[in-house]
């Protein structure tokens, strides 16, 4: 692939990255938690999950689940089942974020990173458009005769673009001025993160 050929494919998957969604709301939750390393871990493992979606339509797999209606409406039905898991625990759960800024610790145990990784991976993995979306791109990027190097290349450029902008949407949220003004309505802000959740379970399954 060539230079002016890799210049809009990386646009359009930073472009792509930037859209709000579900992914962003789930990477902004952790990052508000648990700091930048947990909205750090989210984003890595959400870039993993980006990874094999890009492999699996860079090879094809787009084109059987736009011919297959009912596998599609599977996994669509799967992703808001998910995203309406995680708003109802969001809702109900006792924030620790309450906190004062300057109170909390710095680094998160091991098993807030754990959950911030999981629910990185799996909300990339069960969310529908993120598939559709590298179909239509790949669609238009990737030649027939394209090898599996090129195909990795372009797989690995939107992983690592979507990668890096939740990191850096993770850096920018904990940051100490940015955290203390999220501080004053932690309570507000898990309700609104909840409801965004549920609102976005609910349209995957109406669209």
């Amino acid at each position: 692939m060539t230079w002016s050929a890799w210049l809009p494919l990386a646009l359009v998957c930073l472009l792509g990255a930037m859209s709000p969604g579900p992914s962003l709301a789930v990477v902004a939750r952790h990052a508000f938690r648990g700091g930048v390393g947990d909205g750090i871990v989210c984003a890595m493992a959400h870039g993993v999950g980006i990874l094999l979606w890009a492999l699996l339509m860079a090879n094809g797999l787009g084109v059987l689940l736009t011919e297959q209606p009912t596998w599609f409406y599977a996994v669509q039905l799967a992703g808001a089942g998910f995203l309406l898991y995680l708003g109802i625990r969001v809702l109900m759960s006792q924030s620790s974020a309450t906190v004062p800024v300057e109170e909390m610790p710095r680094s998160s145990p091991d098993s807030s990173r754990r959950s911030a990784g999981l629910e990185g991976f799996v909300i990339a993995l069960s969310n529908p458009k993120i598939a559709f979306f590298f179909a239509a791109l790949f669609s238009q990027f990737i030649e027939p005769d394209a090898t599996a190097f090129e195909k990795i290349l372009i797989a690995s450029t939107a992983a690592g673009i979507d990668t890096l902008w939740y990191a850096l949407v993770s850096i920018l949220l904990a940051q100490t001025a940015v955290l203390s003004r999220l501080q004053r309505h932690a309570t507000l802000l898990n309700r609104l993160f909840g409801g965004i959740l549920i609102v976005l379970a609910a349209s995957v399954v109406m669209t």
